[in-house]
């Protein structure tokens, strides 16, 4: 779609920017929005790193084969020539990059836009320092930035969690970035990691406490350049670009959704009034263009936030998630499925004892079965760590958050009619149901890589688990009255 009157497109026309995470779920459709629809773009410098055995020229190669580049690749014939790698690691000092790399980044780079964080729950506090310090050596290197015209830090709306209600600012840090630093550089691993509850207190996970102290280093960011942060909360598959439903990993609700398809995952911590806080991937990316073009074009001396949670009158509760998702398994069933959906939202004791019946007692017999037959057992291991994760993602299910949005509506507002169809994030009339039938789709297409109209076959395995889950469960009360009037 080109619109000639986008004041965004014309902001970025002739410009370069820097953008980490380029290889991330966000960071693909980042740069996939970037070079199909502000096709003036002079340059996106990618910060890539070798890993598992390809060096960054591969993984460069690799970004570009995913179905998020086709239609990219269908409309623009010269896209590789807007795109370079830079050499570094995020997990480096002063993210690894060579000296002549930085001097061709100070020297062209406009905008800065850093999407780079591991966002896993259950990393160590170790690791999850990579997220501040690479946001300190990012503002640290551009300061040095001839023409930067904006930074941007993509946070998480839950970096300050431990507050109901969220504002738009950035809120005192748990612990000083310079402290951490020297306590995780110069502590034992072992001693941190038994230090890191008393380090996180009330904050979740590592990966939330991390964020929350690289806003902070935002706070003086805006005295050297225009700067801002974009707080998403829960992202999900893409709504319409680059494809209706595309998605590349199975984070959070993603990953609960398959496994709930796939009958392994049974049950879910959670409360089925609170809103589950969760935007499209592709609406995300607009948001953040959004932010990146008002900020540039106003040059403030003050950092402004963003909470980017969808839209209040049309939020979608954990309960109509679960049910959504649950029907759509039924018209479009996965067909690695292994049993029967029985996935629900439940209570903390009432989880419990589902944990036990429909997790823990079904992997010990698996494991058994395995055994018998001269298999690795891997049943019981594996729902340790599903349960471990999903115990996690809980938190945001259980507690109920009033986020602040007032400067994402003001920044709808000043927004141009062709720039609201060009860089589209208003969730007002967004049709859950309809959203998560191509969520559905897409976890067939891009995750269990299957055909999306399921097959017969695929309805006759679907028909026989259900029928067999419900012979197991009336033989289970059939035995149980059995033995309660046997005894007693």
């Amino acid at each position: 779609m080109t619109l000639d009157n986008s004041q965004i497109k014309l902001i970025f026309k002739n410009q370069t920017i820097f953008l980490t995470g380029a290889t991330g779920f966000l960071g693909k459709v980042m740069i996939a929005k970037l070079l199909t629809d502000c096709e003036g773009i002079k340059k996106i410098y990618m910060l890539l790193r070798s890993k598992k055995g390809k060096n960054t020229e591969q993984r460069f190669e690799e970004i570009f084969e995913q179905p998020c580049f086709e239609l990219l690749k269908s409309k623009t014939s010269n896209w590789k020539e807007k795109v370079s790698l830079v050499e570094g690691d995020c997990e480096e000092p002063f993210l690894g990059i060579s000296d002549d790399n930085l001097k061709i980044l100070k020297n062209e780079v406009n905008f800065v836009i850093h999407l780079a964080a591991n966002v896993r729950f259950d990393q160590s506090l170790k690791k999850a320092i990579s997220n501040v310090k690479s946001t300190a050596d990012l503002l640290e290197l551009s300061k040095g930035i001839v023409n930067l015209k904006c930074f941007v830090l993509v946070s998480t709306a839950y970096s300050n969690s431990i507050h109901s209600h969220i504002k738009e600012e950035m809120y005192d840090p748990p612990i000083q970035p310079e402290l951490l630093f020297s306590m995780v550089n110069g502590l034992d691993e072992n001693i941190l990691t038994n230090l890191t509850p008393a380090l996180l207190r009330k904050w979740p996970n590592t990966y939330v406490y991390s964020k929350c102290i690289s806003e902070h280093l935002m706070k003086s960011a805006a005295k050297d350049f225009p700067a801002t942060i974009v707080r998403p909360s829960i992202v999900m598959n893409s709504l319409k670009e680059p494809l209706p439903g595309w998605i590349d990993n199975i984070y959070g609700p993603i990953g609960i959704a398959i496994g709930a398809g796939l009958g392994i995952i049974r049950t879910f911590h959670g409360n089925h009034d609170i809103v589950a806080h969760l935007v499209p991937v592709d609406y995300v990316c607009n948001c953040i263009l959004a932010a990146t073009w008002k900020t540039a074009k106003e040059k403030k001396s003050v950092t402004t936030v963003y909470n980017y949670i969808g839209f209040k009158r049309n939020h979608l509760n954990w309960g109509q998630f679960c049910n959504h998702l649950n029907s759509q398994y039924w018209k479009i069933p996965l067909e690695n499925l292994i049993w029967y959906n029985v996935f629900n939202i439940r209570g903390k004791l009432h989880n419990q004892i589902c944990t036990i019946l429909l997790h823990t007692i079904p992997a010990y017999f698996i494991d058994a079965v395995l055994y018998c037959i001269g298999k690795p057992v891997i049943a019981v291991k594996a729902y340790a760590k599903i349960d471990k994760v999903l115990s996690l993602i809980s938190y945001f299910s259980t507690n109920n958050f009033d986020f602040d949005e007032a400067n994402v509506q003001d920044l709808w507002t000043e927004m141009s009619d062709d720039d609201k169809t060009l860089f589209n994030f208003s969730m007002e009339d967004l049709q859950w149901r309809k959203y998560l039938y191509n969520c559905a789709i897409g976890f067939k297409l891009y995750i269990t890589k299957e055909p999306p109209v399921s097959s017969t076959k695929t309805y006759v395995k679907l028909i026989t688990v259900t029928v067999a889950h419900y012979l197991i469960i009336a033989m289970f009360w059939y035995l149980l009255y059995k033995f309660v009037t046997f005894f007693f």
